[in-house]
């Protein structure tokens, strides 16, 4: 869970980066609930966590689409879409619920992000990158 294969790579670099970097804030999330499952306290932590992945996806999601409408890629309205739609998933985490039961909602938590992450990465970014690789210009 969480760990950058080049099968994920879209073929720009600084898209790449980001990636890597979603990948590896879903990586605190696995230690923090290793932590947890260890009888920690992490609520903090996890706290902390989600909103630096909330403000990255905010910046990464800007920064594809910025990419997209520059190189007039096609989908551009249905992708942004779909980001919002995941977005809005983690503004409505309802952290009380983590209060009640740290463990179930990391598990949940994690099992949602790392799933949409690589469907998206996988398959919505994927749209984007084959378009990208037949033009005729350098992206990155």
């Amino acid at each position: 869970m969480f760990n950058w294969d080049e099968e994920f790579s879209v073929g720009v670099d600084r898209i790449d980066r980001q990636h890597r970097e979603l990948f590896r804030i879903g990586g605190e999330l696995v230690v923090a609930m290793k932590n947890i499952s260890q009888g920690l306290d992490e609520y903090d932590h996890v706290r902390e966590l989600l909103a630096e992945l909330s403000d990255y996806t905010v910046y990464h999601f800007e920064a594809e689409e910025e990419l997209m409408d520059k190189h007039g890629f096609p989908e551009l309205d249905s992708h942004q879409k779909i980001h919002n739609l995941f977005i809005g998933r983690l503004e409505d985490i309802d952290l009380s619920e983590m209060d009640r039961d740290q463990e179930k909602f990391l598990n949940e938590l994690l099992n949602f992000v790392a799933d949409w992450m690589e469907n998206h990465i996988l398959q919505e970014d994927a749209r984007y990158a084959d378009y990208f690789s037949e033009l005729d210009q350098n992206i990155n």
